[in-house]
Parts: C-alpha cells; structure tokens; sequence
C-alpha cells in the first residue's frame, strides 16, 4: 500500500488566507534565493530563466524512474533535453514576445542561455555545478517543508493511502 499527498477543497476555502501565504511565502523565498545568486538576475530575466528550466527537464520528469545519477546533478545527454522557443517561453509566463526575445538574447551573450540546434533555448551543460546551484537547494527544501507541514497541519494538504 503507497501514500500520496492530495488537496482537501474544503479545507482550502476554510483556510485560504493562511495557505496562500504559505504558498506565496515559498514562491518568495525560491525567488529570493534564485535571484540573489550570482549572476543575480532581475524578476523577467529569472522568470524566463525558471521556464527553461522547468522545459528543459520535462521529459526526464516524466519517468517512472529517473536513471541513476540524472536525479542528482549528473549531466543529462542532450537527448534528455528538451529546447523550449521564445514563443513557448512568451506563453508559459505571460510575457510579451519582445521582452521574451531580448532578454533571452542578453542570456545567451552572457552564457546564461545557449541556443540549441534543434531550436529554442536550453540552459547550458553542466550549470548546476558550474553556477553553484547544488547548496541552494537545501534552504528551498527547508522552506518547502515547513510550508508543507502548515498545510498538512491545517488540513489543505492530508495524506491518502492507495
């Protein structure tokens, strides 16, 4: 028998003022790490910088079982990376497409971004590493659970067994 975390509606509408701040107090302190970390990027360009991200990953998020080491920092083959366009990136954030096309060029100059040959944009080899992003992770983690456990203490969030 597996456990899975599900949302309790009811429990959401008694207690929205205090889950949309736990919520909202996770986005600011991801924002805040993220953008505080050298090279410290303005709200847009971290926004743009979080899509790629996210688009970059989604195939491999969409396994079963994330092969060895790509569930840590391992470098993935390119193969497991999936470009995102300046388009996609333009309607995922609800940015103009202007803004989207110069502030990914300005990535791109600065080695943030790299275009890819197969189109659109990926984060380049081996960032996590490279930029430091690997001691962040256990501050965001650490927000996330306290939020996590506000959730589940006033009932927004309950663990169901299958």
């Amino acid at each position: 028998m597996s456990e899975r975390i599900v949302t309790n509606p009811a429990r959401m509408a008694e207690n929205w003022r205090v889950a949309m701040t736990a919520l909202t107090n996770l986005f600011l302190t991801t924002h805040r790490t993220l953008s505080g970390h050298p090279p410290q990027l303005g709200p847009t360009e971290l926004l743009i910088y979080m899509t790629v991200s996210v688009a970059n990953v989604q195939k491999l998020m969409r396994e079963r079982n994330i092969p060895g080491d790509y569930a840590a920092t391992g470098i993935l083959p390119r193969e497991w990376v999936v470009p995102i366009s300046r388009n996609a990136i333009a309607t995922a954030t609800h940015l103009p497409r202007e803004t989207v096309r110069r502030h990914v060029a300005t990535m791109i100059r600065t080695g943030l971004l790299v275009e890819d040959e197969r189109g659109g944009v990926t984060l380049p080899v081996g960032v996590i590493k490279e930029r430091g992003f690997e001691p962040l992770l256990e501050g965001m983690l650490t927000d996330f659970a306290r939020s996590a456990e506000t959730l589940l203490r006033i009932g927004v969030l309950r663990i169901e067994k299958d």
